[in-house]
């Protein structure tokens, strides 16, 4: 069958022919995107967003793995738990949002600076914190590993 053949058959179609009123009944909107396609292309910003497509398409190939799934939420199942434990009692969060705050930036100290940063209360009294919270979070972990 010639092509002549094959759309002559294919405008038979009632379907075919409703879809071509629809076409043309949107000729102005339609117009309108070959325009901006065309303008993206011309630009370089089709390209760009194809790119963009194909990168966002392998990261969330790679990341949305059933293993990086089960982690997320279990983090957030601990958030919720620490959450809720914040909302009885603030004045951790609050201790931690005013360190946040008030921490300035300083320079890099090195293992003498630690040595004799771990004599202030203050900084003992941290760390004390940090190991214990550690320590929870290790309890829970192996709990589910």
């Amino acid at each position: 069958m010639s092509t002549e053949e094959r759309l002559l058959k294919a405008l038979e179609s009632p379907k075919t022919q409703e879809a071509l009123a629809e076409i043309v009944e949107r000729i102005d909107v339609l117009r309108d995107l070959v325009r901006t396609l065309w303008e993206f292309k011309r630009s370089g910003v089709l390209d760009d967003l194809l790119q963009l497509a194909t990168t966002l398409r392998f990261i969330t190939e790679g990341l949305l793995t059933p293993g990086f799934i089960e982690k997320v939420a279990k983090l957030q199942e601990v958030a919720l738990t620490a959450a809720v434990n914040m909302s009885q009692d603030t004045s951790k969060l609050d201790c931690l949002t005013t360190a946040v705050a008030v921490a300035e930036v300083e320079k890099p100290i090195g293992l003498m600076g630690l040595l004799a940063a771990l004599r202030d209360p203050d900084v003992q009294r941290g760390l004390g914190y940090l190991v214990s919270l550690l320590k929870q979070l290790g309890k829970c972990m192996e709990k589910r590993y």
